[in-house]
């Protein structure tokens, strides 16, 4: 079922259209712009909703169709109430929009889905650009869901404003000479509040693939470019190392001077690099 779309640009551009996918028994928001081979944009990375896409959906649409969606619960997406499975409503929402294969692009949280989706419908991917990310495996280890888990304590122990102060606070994950990330990391964290009142359940009740995507780096068939910030947190930086070597034949790169949140951060840069790595000079 298809809610109502709209439709927006200005004459001679390609009309951008919205929509909620009702699939999987959820409600998927996404935004649509461009022509040519698809390329998918999964929100998340930061647990942040497809806002934190802006600086790459109509740069990429230039030369692909781009789709970016917000994932279950973030956004305007519809929240979990029960386990559930992101790369399989990535499959469904594709297949709503009658996407047989796509580039399919992550970062952080989204990369490791991604990677699920990578491993479950090789089928479907072209090639996959993983950003400043880790499999599901590290995203749903202990030491993550303990870190959500310390960031919804801290929003209802000293409000959500200074929890936001204390996450565009931190060096390795945005830039502190960037006041528009800064800010914009603010609105969505500010709008998404419920995420922390309910204690991330886009992550807590994701359940990843099975076996897990840690064990299976080395079934990865997609050309893949892994990029690395080269000021993010130095745990972050050894899983995204693990994750080069782990994946046959992946390209690395390293993006000068970003934090964690590259997009946002080095959007230039980031795009340079993705849209090298997808064949255009």
């Amino acid at each position: 079922m298809l809610l109502p779309i709209i439709f927006a640009g200005a004459r001679g551009a390609t009309a951008m259209k919205r929509g909620t996918a009702r699939v999987n028994g959820t409600r998927l928001y996404y935004e649509v712009s461009g022509r040519g081979f698809p390329l998918v944009l999964i929100s998340g990375g930061g647990t942040l909703d497809m806002r934190a896409w802006d600086g790459q959906f109509e740069a990429f649409a230039g030369s692909y169709r781009v789709i970016r969606y917000d994932i279950r619960g973030i956004g305007k997406s519809a929240r979990p109430r029960a386990p559930f499975s992101h790369s399989r409503d990535l499959h469904a929402l594709l297949k709503f929009l009658k996407v047989r294969k796509a580039h399919v692009v992550g970062l952080s949280f989204s990369g490791a889905i991604a990677i699920d989706f990578a491993l479950e419908h090789p089928e479907m991917v072209e090639r996959l650009v993983l950003a400043a990310t880790g499999t599901s495996s590290d995203a749903k280890a202990k030491a993550n869901l303990d870190g959500v888990m310390a960031l919804a304590a801290m929003a209802r122990k000293d409000g959500l404003d200074r929890t936001i102060q204390f996450i565009a606070g931190l060096p390795f994950f945005i830039s502190q000479d960037n006041r528009a990330a800064r800010e914009k990391l603010r609105r969505i964290y500010t709008d998404n509040r419920d995420l922390f009142d309910g204690e991330f359940p886009l992550v807590t009740l994701w359940r990843p693939t099975e076996p897990p995507a840690g064990e299976r780096l080395g079934e990865v068939r997609a050309p893949a470019l892994v990029l690395v910030a080269e000021n993010d947190h130095p745990s972050y930086r050894a899983i995204t190392d693990k994750l080069a070597a782990g994946i046959k034949g992946a390209r690395q790169v390293l993006i000068p001077g970003a934090a964690h949140l590259i997009h946002m951060d080095k959007p230039a840069e980031f795009n340079a690099a993705v849209l090298d790595f997808l064949g255009r000079q």
